[in-house]
Protein backbone atom coordinates (compact mmCIF):
# COMPACT_ATOMS: atom_id res chain seq x y z
CA UNK A 1 0.00 0.00 0.00
CA UNK A 2 1.64 3.73 -0.56
CA UNK A 3 2.00 5.52 2.55
CA UNK A 4 -0.88 7.45 3.55
CA UNK A 5 -3.62 5.13 3.07
CA UNK A 6 -3.30 3.32 6.63
CA UNK A 7 -4.85 6.41 7.76
CA UNK A 8 -8.45 4.05 6.88
CA UNK A 9 -6.90 0.95 6.40
CA UNK A 10 -6.10 0.08 9.66
CA UNK A 11 -9.81 -0.32 10.18
CA UNK A 12 -10.19 -2.87 6.95
CA UNK A 13 -7.63 -4.54 6.08
CA UNK A 14 -4.58 -4.13 9.35
CA UNK A 15 -7.03 -5.28 11.70
CA UNK A 16 -5.78 -9.00 11.69
CA UNK A 17 -9.77 -9.82 10.28
CA UNK A 18 -10.03 -11.06 6.39
CA UNK A 19 -10.86 -8.50 4.30
CA UNK A 20 -14.47 -8.96 3.46
CA UNK A 21 -13.89 -8.61 -0.73
CA UNK A 22 -10.98 -10.55 -0.37
CA UNK A 23 -12.62 -13.12 1.34
CA UNK A 24 -15.74 -13.35 -1.04
CA UNK A 25 -12.76 -13.38 -3.97
CA UNK A 26 -11.14 -16.47 -2.64
CA UNK A 27 -14.85 -18.02 -2.20
CA UNK A 28 -16.20 -17.22 -5.87
CA UNK A 29 -13.40 -16.66 -8.26
CA UNK A 30 -10.33 -18.37 -7.12
CA UNK A 31 -12.08 -21.90 -5.47
CA UNK A 32 -15.29 -21.26 -6.66
CA UNK A 33 -16.63 -22.02 -3.31
CA UNK A 34 -18.99 -20.36 -1.46
CA UNK A 35 -17.99 -22.57 1.75
CA UNK A 36 -14.34 -21.90 2.26
CA UNK A 37 -13.36 -20.14 4.94
CA UNK A 38 -9.58 -19.10 5.25
CA UNK A 39 -9.28 -19.27 8.65
CA UNK A 40 -10.23 -22.76 8.62
CA UNK A 41 -7.98 -23.97 5.76
CA UNK A 42 -4.83 -25.47 6.75
CA UNK A 43 -1.37 -24.32 5.72
CA UNK A 44 -0.16 -25.46 2.65
CA UNK A 45 3.24 -26.54 2.83
CA UNK A 46 5.56 -24.35 0.97
CA UNK A 47 5.75 -26.84 -1.64
CA UNK A 48 2.47 -27.23 -2.43
CA UNK A 49 1.38 -24.93 -4.76
CA UNK A 50 -2.50 -23.71 -4.79
CA UNK A 51 -4.74 -25.92 -7.06
CA UNK A 52 -7.51 -22.70 -8.84
CA UNK A 53 -9.56 -23.54 -11.20
CA UNK A 54 -9.23 -22.16 -13.80
CA UNK A 55 -11.31 -21.48 -17.50
CA UNK A 56 -10.34 -21.71 -21.11
CA UNK A 57 -8.52 -18.45 -22.06
CA UNK A 58 -9.69 -15.95 -25.00
CA UNK A 59 -7.15 -14.50 -26.34
CA UNK A 60 -8.01 -12.60 -29.47
CA UNK A 61 -7.81 -8.72 -29.18
CA UNK A 62 -11.08 -6.54 -28.71
CA UNK A 63 -13.51 -9.64 -27.33
CA UNK A 64 -16.43 -7.89 -26.82
CA UNK A 65 -17.28 -7.94 -23.23
CA UNK A 66 -19.96 -10.72 -23.10
CA UNK A 67 -17.53 -13.02 -24.05
CA UNK A 68 -15.46 -12.03 -20.48
CA UNK A 69 -18.37 -13.65 -18.75
CA UNK A 70 -20.55 -16.66 -18.24
CA UNK A 71 -23.50 -17.97 -16.84
CA UNK A 72 -23.70 -19.81 -13.54
CA UNK A 73 -26.25 -21.67 -11.42
CA UNK A 74 -29.87 -19.27 -10.90
CA UNK A 75 -28.47 -16.84 -13.70
CA UNK A 76 -25.83 -15.40 -11.68
CA UNK A 77 -23.07 -14.30 -14.23
CA UNK A 78 -18.81 -14.62 -13.20
CA UNK A 79 -15.86 -13.25 -15.30
CA UNK A 80 -14.88 -16.39 -17.62
CA UNK A 81 -10.90 -16.40 -18.03
CA UNK A 82 -10.72 -13.86 -15.22
CA UNK A 83 -7.00 -15.56 -14.32
CA UNK A 84 -5.15 -16.34 -17.41
CA UNK A 85 -2.27 -14.95 -18.48
CA UNK A 86 -3.83 -13.37 -21.44
CA UNK A 87 -6.70 -11.15 -19.73
CA UNK A 88 -4.75 -7.91 -20.78
CA UNK A 89 -5.96 -8.38 -24.42
CA UNK A 90 -9.16 -7.95 -23.12
CA UNK A 91 -8.44 -4.47 -23.58
CA UNK A 92 -10.19 -2.66 -26.29
CA UNK A 93 -7.01 -2.55 -29.01
CA UNK A 94 -5.89 -0.27 -32.16
CA UNK A 95 -8.39 -1.34 -34.22
CA UNK A 96 -11.44 -1.20 -31.86
CA UNK A 97 -13.64 2.34 -31.64
CA UNK A 98 -13.60 2.06 -27.45
CA UNK A 99 -11.28 4.07 -25.65
CA UNK A 100 -10.60 3.72 -21.96
CA UNK A 101 -9.43 6.35 -19.33
CA UNK A 102 -7.97 4.94 -16.08
CA UNK A 103 -7.47 6.52 -13.01
CA UNK A 104 -6.31 5.36 -9.19
CA UNK A 105 -6.04 7.21 -6.16
CA UNK A 106 -2.35 7.25 -4.82
CA UNK A 107 -3.88 7.21 -1.65
CA UNK A 108 -6.13 4.10 -2.15
CA UNK A 109 -6.79 2.36 1.21
CA UNK A 110 -8.43 -0.76 -0.26
CA UNK A 111 -6.70 -1.58 -3.75
CA UNK A 112 -2.93 -0.81 -3.69
CA UNK A 113 -2.52 2.17 -6.19
CA UNK A 114 0.45 -0.05 -7.27
CA UNK A 115 -1.90 -2.65 -9.10
CA UNK A 116 -3.12 -0.26 -11.84
CA UNK A 117 0.30 0.71 -12.91
CA UNK A 118 0.83 -3.18 -12.79
CA UNK A 119 -2.06 -3.31 -15.17
CA UNK A 120 -1.16 -0.84 -17.67
CA UNK A 121 2.73 -2.14 -18.05
CA UNK A 122 1.25 -5.94 -18.62
CA UNK A 123 -1.46 -4.60 -20.85
CA UNK A 124 1.89 -3.07 -22.72
CA UNK A 125 3.92 -5.64 -22.72
CA UNK A 126 0.84 -8.16 -23.67
CA UNK A 127 -0.11 -6.39 -26.34
CA UNK A 128 3.77 -5.39 -27.66
CA UNK A 129 3.02 -1.39 -27.21
CA UNK A 130 4.76 1.33 -25.81
CA UNK A 131 2.83 4.15 -24.50
CA UNK A 132 2.66 6.38 -27.45
CA UNK A 133 0.83 3.34 -29.32
CA UNK A 134 -1.23 2.85 -26.08
CA UNK A 135 -2.02 6.86 -26.24
CA UNK A 136 -4.42 5.86 -29.02
CA UNK A 137 -6.93 4.41 -27.02
CA UNK A 138 -6.09 3.94 -23.58
CA UNK A 139 -4.55 6.81 -20.85
CA UNK A 140 -4.08 5.88 -17.36
CA UNK A 141 -3.63 8.46 -14.73
CA UNK A 142 -2.71 8.39 -10.89
CA UNK A 143 -4.38 10.71 -8.80
CA UNK A 144 -2.58 12.38 -6.08
CA UNK A 145 -4.23 12.33 -2.24
CA UNK A 146 -7.07 10.56 -3.69
CA UNK A 147 -8.46 7.49 -1.59
CA UNK A 148 -10.49 4.88 -2.66
CA UNK A 149 -12.29 6.44 -6.54
CA UNK A 150 -12.70 9.72 -4.48
CA UNK A 151 -12.00 12.08 -1.32
CA UNK A 152 -8.65 11.95 0.38
CA UNK A 153 -6.22 15.34 1.24
CA UNK A 154 -5.47 16.08 -2.46
CA UNK A 155 -6.83 17.81 -5.56
CA UNK A 156 -9.48 14.36 -5.72
CA UNK A 157 -12.55 16.31 -7.40
CA UNK A 158 -12.32 15.23 -10.97
CA UNK A 159 -15.93 14.84 -12.21
CA UNK A 160 -16.36 11.10 -10.56
CA UNK A 161 -19.38 10.43 -9.42
CA UNK A 162 -22.00 13.20 -8.61
CA UNK A 163 -19.85 13.97 -5.46
CA UNK A 164 -16.70 14.31 -7.29
CA UNK A 165 -18.29 16.83 -9.61
CA UNK A 166 -19.83 19.33 -6.92
CA UNK A 167 -18.35 22.91 -7.45
CA UNK A 168 -16.47 22.04 -10.60
CA UNK A 169 -15.87 23.56 -13.81
CA UNK A 170 -18.82 21.67 -16.49
CA UNK A 171 -16.00 20.99 -18.99
CA UNK A 172 -13.39 18.92 -20.01
CA UNK A 173 -9.99 19.68 -18.40
CA UNK A 174 -11.98 19.38 -15.02
CA UNK A 175 -14.62 16.70 -15.57
CA UNK A 176 -13.42 13.39 -16.49
CA UNK A 177 -16.67 11.97 -17.96
CA UNK A 178 -16.83 14.72 -19.75
CA UNK A 179 -13.38 14.27 -20.64
CA UNK A 180 -14.39 10.67 -22.27
CA UNK A 181 -16.74 12.73 -24.01
CA UNK A 182 -14.78 15.13 -25.99
CA UNK A 183 -12.11 12.42 -26.58
CA UNK A 184 -14.70 10.37 -28.28
CA UNK A 185 -16.90 12.84 -30.12
CA UNK A 186 -13.91 15.23 -30.85
CA UNK A 187 -10.75 13.37 -30.84
CA UNK A 188 -9.50 15.14 -27.90
CA UNK A 189 -7.40 13.12 -25.31
CA UNK A 190 -6.31 13.94 -22.37
CA UNK A 191 -2.93 15.18 -21.61
CA UNK A 192 -3.40 15.65 -17.85
CA UNK A 193 -6.73 15.46 -15.73
CA UNK A 194 -7.13 18.87 -13.69
CA UNK A 195 -8.40 17.98 -10.09
CA UNK A 196 -9.69 20.28 -7.56
CA UNK A 197 -9.27 20.45 -3.44
CA UNK A 198 -12.16 22.26 -2.28
CA UNK A 199 -11.60 23.64 1.91
CA UNK A 200 -12.89 20.87 4.02
CA UNK A 201 -14.07 19.46 0.58
CA UNK A 202 -17.15 22.19 0.99
CA UNK A 203 -17.57 23.83 -2.15
CA UNK A 204 -18.94 27.05 -0.79
CA UNK A 205 -15.76 27.87 1.53
CA UNK A 206 -14.10 28.28 -1.74
CA UNK A 207 -11.15 26.68 -3.38
CA UNK A 208 -7.81 25.40 -1.42
CA UNK A 209 -5.57 24.10 -4.08
CA UNK A 210 -5.67 22.98 -7.95
CA UNK A 211 -3.49 20.05 -9.47
CA UNK A 212 -3.09 18.96 -12.90
CA UNK A 213 -2.93 15.01 -12.73
CA UNK A 214 -0.30 13.31 -15.16
CA UNK A 215 -0.74 10.78 -17.57
CA UNK A 216 1.10 7.55 -16.91
CA UNK A 217 4.08 6.85 -17.02
CA UNK A 218 4.78 10.71 -16.12
CA UNK A 219 4.46 11.59 -12.46
CA UNK A 220 4.09 14.85 -10.56
CA UNK A 221 7.16 16.35 -9.60
CA UNK A 222 7.12 19.60 -7.36
CA UNK A 223 9.19 21.98 -9.09
CA UNK A 224 8.39 25.02 -7.11
CA UNK A 225 8.08 23.99 -2.95
CA UNK A 226 7.49 27.82 -2.01
CA UNK A 227 4.15 27.23 -4.00
CA UNK A 228 3.05 24.24 -3.62
CA UNK A 229 -0.40 25.20 -3.56
CA UNK A 230 -0.07 26.96 -7.70
CA UNK A 231 -1.00 24.23 -10.20
CA UNK A 232 2.28 25.81 -12.02
CA UNK A 233 4.53 24.08 -9.30
CA UNK A 234 4.43 20.82 -10.33
CA UNK A 235 5.81 19.48 -13.35
CA UNK A 236 4.72 16.19 -15.42
CA UNK A 237 8.29 13.96 -15.84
Amino acid sequence: MQPGSELTASRLLYNGIPFIYTADWFKYAIYENPSYDKIQQPKQSKTQPMRIKRTPSISRRGTAISQLFRKEAANCVSFNSLLSSSTATQHPGPQSDTIAVHYHGLQDFLISSDNSPRYYNHVSTTMGLPSSDLDEFYRFFRISGMGHCYGGPGAWQIGQRTIGAAGNPMNAQNNILLRMVEWVENGAAPETVTGTKFVNDTASLGVQFIRNHCKYPKRNVCADPVNQVDPSAWKCV
